[in-house]
């Protein structure tokens, strides 16, 4: 029992030192999101509890994790990737959309991410392999594959 407790402990410390949503590499980092979010007239329809979550839900996965890709509100869509700890677009309210691909040869993630996503009450479409999920309106199906 005391192994257990020590384990969970551990990984608590762990998670606890990974970034979060609201992770930023300056001060002014959101400052200036929240600028570029007026003069483009976007609406939010995520936050920084609901991107948590996700984030969390995913890193607890045995790999292979499903890839991802985004764009920010002020920049181009990012590559596909799969490293879900410290690739992420940090901090998460630059995220206009964000891409998982829940259908690779060898894994189908579809079961479970859905079932999280309604869970979690994120605004989402379905493609044909990958999901959008928004963080911002208007919707933009840019790249997506429906």
């Amino acid at each position: 029992m005391i192994f257990n407790v020590r384990r969970f402990l551990a990984s608590r410390v762990m998670a606890d030192n990974l970034p979060t949503a609201r992770s930023a590499t300056s001060p002014h980092e959101r400052e200036h999101i929240h600028r570029i979010i007026g003069e483009r007239g976007l609406c939010g329809l995520a936050n920084d509890t609901k991107w948590d979550e996700l984030i969390s839900a995913i890193r607890e996965l045995e790999p292979p994790r499903p890839r991802y890709r985004f764009k920010c509100v002020d920049g181009v869509p990012s590559d596909w990737d799969a490293e879900w700890f410290y690739h992420l677009p940090f901090p998460f309210m630059s995220v206009e959309w964000f891409d998982i691909s829940y259908r690779t040869a060898a894994t189908d993630h579809s079961a479970w991410l859905f079932t999280l996503l309604v869970r979690i009450g994120f605004d989402y479409h379905r493609g044909t392999d990958a999901v959008r999920i928004f963080g911002y309106s208007p919707k933009t199906f840019d790249s997506f594959t429906q």
